[in-house]
């Protein structure tokens, strides 16, 4: 027996012990097998695999598995076995890859327990949507045991102008007369026509609540049912943010703090942070910049609930207004007379304060909403606000001398709101022309030697 018939038998004796005379049914194999090929003539391959007819047939563990492979070597049929275990996950995984989309999607919308899923949600949702009607429907109709009866009398009056008049020579006795308030009771004619088509105006439709012209420096002021309240909607935000920067300018807050805007913040009224994510923070300054410029119902409710609606609301009446804030919750009511008190402020403190001033008056100056446009190009400063029973705007117009106009509406998102709205808008301004065009032709006659 040579060498190679000699490691022939060695491998069929260890082979026998293994399985028996099983392994005569391999062993006749050997000639047409790699597995028993000659080394002396030829390496094993890396990863050769016995015929699966044969391979089938033998029961044994894993390490009888490695020997079959080969005998001398029990790694090689773990590598083997390993490879294929891998090459099955790999071509499982290949065939979900190549799944048709639409298949799953099907798939996933036929599960029963996804559909239950889906009942589910759909009913939360839109339980919380009835809710929130309802609990809305509620704070309405609070508002009714707010609304006072209108007022069609006209008010013309002065409640005294800038403080800056200087005394002594012609400049003074000049000053003196423009400020010098209207006699009531002799009103020159061309101003007295425009009052009456004020009067006329208003009192010709219930559709029209509340309005106020003031100019600036000399007080000279004309009110339609300036006392009457109704639901404020967004002009709040106006209050709310003069008092929040005047406490700025005061060192009382921090426009540099952030708040977080969590989701018992979000509202899906007017305003940019329901569009933006949950959980990001955001500086007191930009809060409120989005409260005034896209009027954010969302940032207002941060800021109030931050520095209290108490606060807020006792700040003004010390100012003298009468319904900002009231109804206990972040919107309240308004009227003519507290929001000409607010604009009024609001222009004061853009000339006392040339950093937190102007930059609140920035704010005003550009916000996307204005109903109130002016004349002439005038630059104007407003908040207006608006819900299905209201439509408001609180002015200032930036004409050579400033004026404030009030316009309060219960006419809603009525089609013909601009309408109503361009008409105070030209009867504000002819006031206004009235008015200055008197006041200077009365004062031209001070002689300046």
């Amino acid at each position: 027996m040579n060498g190679n018939n000699r490691d022939d038998d060695l491998r069929f004796e260890r082979l026998y012990e293994l399985f028996g005379d099983e392994v005569n049914t391999i062993f006749d194999t050997k000639e047409n097998s790699e597995i028993f090929t000659d080394k002396k003539n030829s390496n094993i391959p890396s990863e050769v695999a016995p015929n699966p007819t044969k391979i089938t047939n033998i029961k044994g563990n894993d390490n009888a598995f490695n020997e079959l492979v080969n005998p001398f070597d029990n790694t090689r049929g773990k590598e083997i076995k390993d490879k294929t275990k891998q090459s099955k996950s790999m071509s499982f995984e290949d065939d979900i890859d190549l799944d048709n989309d639409e298949n799953k999607f099907i798939s996933i919308i036929s599960n029963r327990k996804f559909l239950y899923v889906l009942t589910i949600l759909i009913f939360v949702f839109v339980t919380i949507l009835a809710v929130k009607a309802i609990r809305f429907g509620k704070v309405v109709d609070s508002y009714n045991d707010y609304m006072a009866n209108e007022d069609n009398n006209i008010k013309v009056y002065s409640s005294g102008g800038s403080d800056e008049i200087y005394k002594g020579g012609k400049a003074s006795e000049l000053v003196e007369c423009i400020a010098k308030p209207l006699d009531m009771n002799n009103m020159p004619d061309e101003v007295n026509s425009v009052i009456n088509q004020i009067t006329a105006y208003y009192r010709s439709s219930g559709n029209y609540f509340a309005f106020t012209y003031k100019d600036i420096f000399t007080g000279f002021t004309v009110s339609y049912n300036q006392n009457g309240a109704i639901f404020a909607a967004s002009t709040v935000k106006a209050p709310v943010n003069i008092y929040l920067y005047e406490m700025a300018s005061e060192g009382k807050v921090n426009l540099d703090e952030e708040l977080t805007y969590t989701g018992n913040y979000y509202n899906n009224g007017t305003g940019v942070l329901k569009n933006k994510p949950l959980n990001t923070s955001y500086t007191i300054r930009t809060l409120s910049e989005y409260a005034i410029r896209n009027s954010d119902n969302a940032a207002h409710n941060m800021l109030v609930d931050k520095y209290g609606r108490n606060n807020i609301l006792n700040f003004w009446k010390e100012k003298g207004t009468n319904v900002i804030l009231s109804g206990n919750d972040n919107w309240g009511m308004i009227s003519a007379h507290d929001a000409t008190i607010y604009m009024e402020e609001l222009y004061k403190f853009y000339l006392s304060n040339s950093e937190y001033g102007e930059e609140l008056m920035n704010n005003f100056l550009n916000t996307k909403t204005k109903f109130i446009v002016g004349k002439n190009d005038y630059k104007v400063a407003n908040k207006s606000g608006w819900s299905d029973y209201s439509q408001h705007d609180a002015s200032i117009i930036f004409a050579d001398n400033p004026y404030i106009v009030i316009a309060l509406s219960n006419m809603g998102m009525s089609n013909n709101y601009m309408t109503h709205f361009n008409k105070v808008n030209d009867l504000a301004y002819e006031l206004h022309t009235a008015y200055w065009k008197y006041k200077m032709d009365k004062c031209s006659d001070i002689k300046i030697n």
